[in-house]
């Protein structure tokens, strides 16, 4: 027989991911700062206090929204990435692919709201730590598959990477001519085929 507590926990649970998915579907639709607690509460069937139980805050709830959206799109940055065929094509179509996937501007957006919020800043340090890691396995893992090399490491690929993904749709969403088109983002990465 379960525990009052452990059902506790698993309906808690299960509300934290309600709440969570409603905020990265609305996301998708809607950027951050028209989206209120109150639909979200709704979208996710849930009490607009749970939001604050459970997250602390609405923009602590979207910045966790806005990652999971990006670390599920990733998924589509890797797929096209093991479509390249060489290691100049790769890094093109890393870069062109994470300029284009939504979830990069919804990122930004939800990191530029973070502000001198000290508990959103250690947040932000950890979801991208989360970020920077998985990129960085997928980078080690393609390299010793083709035999390929970073000059740079791959984890200081991935964080350089990111870095330059992030500043250049800032840029772009603050309208500054230029943005992301003129910037070589495959630069970024060291990766090269030796042979």
């Amino acid at each position: 027989m379960a525990s009052a507590t452990g059902s506790g926990t698993a309906r808690g649970a299960a509300t934290r991911a309600r709440i969570l998915a409603a905020t990265a579907g609305l996301l998708s639709a809607s950027e951050p700062r028209g989206i209120t607690v109150s639909e979200i509460a709704r979208a996710a069937g849930a009490y607009p206090n749970q939001i604050t139980h459970h997250f602390g805050s609405k923009d602590r709830l979207v910045l966790d929204a806005a990652f999971a959206l990006l670390l599920r799109d990733t998924t589509r940055l890797q797929a096209a990435g093991r479509r390249a065929t060489d290691v100049g094509q790769f890094r093109e179509v890393l870069a062109r692919t994470a300029l284009a996937m939504p979830a990069t501007v919804i990122v930004v957006q939800a990191l530029a709201r973070a502000g001198d919020d000290a508990p959103q800043r250690e947040r932000v340090r950890l979801l991208l730590a989360v970020l920077f890691r998985q990129s960085e396995r997928y980078l080690e893992r393609v390299t010793r598959e083709r035999d390929w090399t970073s000059a740079s490491g791959v984890g200081r690929d991935a964080r350089t990477f990111w870095s330059a993904v992030f500043g250049a749709t800032l840029l772009a969403s603050a309208g500054v001519t230029g943005g992301p088109s003129d910037l070589d983002l495959a630069a970024t990465l060291s990766i090269a085929d030796p042979s």
